[in-house]
């Protein structure tokens, strides 16, 4: 074919696609696409009042667009009617309502469409299972997920939680952890299985809400400074 646009509302190739897919056909990225009578048959709210995007034709798996209403405590499903959650705002969530969210996988956060503006705590369950495929050498423990309003928003306390699901840390880069002063829970074996892996927090001892055994087998400086 030639003399043909092809618009797509995704913004980039997305996993599915081969290399060199379109021909010869210029390519329009992020291209806001309206087909009611489609797009509405991919629009779903689950059982527990997640509304959610989940392209059959696709099967690239679950956008969350809408948090159940009014709900003081969230969990992030990792799977959504058996597919699997890897975006959250594909429309814009900002909530007041949220004070406690629970996040126990990873999945992408879209820049400038999320924002928690009352939340109080923020539960990692399997911290590490929730950065396995990061490339940094350095990982901070966020204390947010999407945008920090510093005019609305609170810091939220922040716990690490472990549960026994087993996972393969052959994909974990990082060789340094900073762990700052509002992470007040830490469970034993919330570290196991790194080496080579120093811990760095500005706490100078442990604090109460951190379990014996926290860091598992990796090296810990107190009173770091960054």
């Amino acid at each position: 074919m030639t003399d043909v646009v092809i618009k797509t509302s995704y913004q980039n190739k997305p996993e599915g696609w081969e290399d060199g897919w379109n021909g010869d056909c210029e390519v329009v990225w992020a291209e806001e696409i309206e087909d009611p009578d489609n797009v509405n048959d991919w629009i779903k709210r689950s059982d527990d009042g997640f509304m959610y995007y989940y392209n059959d034709m696709t099967n690239d798996g679950v956008y969350i667009l809408k948090l159940p209403y009014r709900e003081k405590e969230v969990i992030i499903p990792e799977y959504i009617d058996g597919q699997k959650v890897i975006e959250l705002g594909h429309y814009k969530i900002h909530d007041y309502s949220v004070h406690e969210l629970t996040v126990q996988h990873q999945f992408d956060v879209l820049e400038g469409e999320v924002y928690f503006y009352n939340l109080e705590k923020l539960i990692f369950v399997d911290f590490l299972y929730c950065n396995l495929s990061t490339t940094q050498d350095t990982i901070d423990v966020p204390n947010r997920i999407g945008e920090f309003d510093r005019i609305k928003s609170k810091i939220p306390r922040v716990e690490l939680r472990k549960s026994d699901r087993e996972y393969s840390l052959d994909n974990f880069k990082p060789t340094v952890i900073i762990i700052p002063e509002y992470v007040t829970v830490i469970e034993k074996g919330v570290f196991d299985g790194l080496t080579g892996v120093t811990i760095r927090t500005s706490y100078h001892s442990k604090p109460e809400g951190w379990e014996d055994g926290w860091n598992g087998d990796c090296e810990v400086i107190w009173g770091a400074l960054y």
